[in-house]
């Protein structure tokens, strides 16, 4: 399944709270710029403990939807950037150019 589609899970509150706390770790499996604990972690230090409190679930949501849109927005950007160089003869890219799909990127 999708990421959209285990994020709308977790805003479904006719849902029980376990199921949706389990779409937001598929969501985490999907997109997890931090290693998988690491982004949960970071999720429930920012919106607090999500796996017992809906608010924070919805929060945690908003702060991981929200970085995967920029996540997103940076590798279409990224990939802009590659084709126009290609087409102007740069095969590679330029030393020092961060690349979003490298893990590194995520570590600066």
């Amino acid at each position: 399944m999708s990421f959209g589609w285990h994020a709308r899970r977790v805003a479904d509150s006719r849902l029980p709270l376990r199921v949706r706390v389990a779409a937001l770790r598929s969501c985490v499996q999907l997109y997890r710029p931090l290693g998988f604990h690491g982004t949960l972690d970071r999720l429930a230090w920012l919106a607090g403990p999500f796996q017992r409190d809906e608010e924070a679930l919805l929060r945690a949501l908003a702060v991981l939807e929200e970085d995967r849109s920029r996540w997103l927005a940076e590798l279409d950007a990224y990939a802009r950037s590659r084709r126009t160089g290609k087409r102007c003869g740069r095969r590679m890219p330029r030393e020092g150019e961060r690349n979003p799909n490298d893990r590194a990127y995520w570590s600066v």
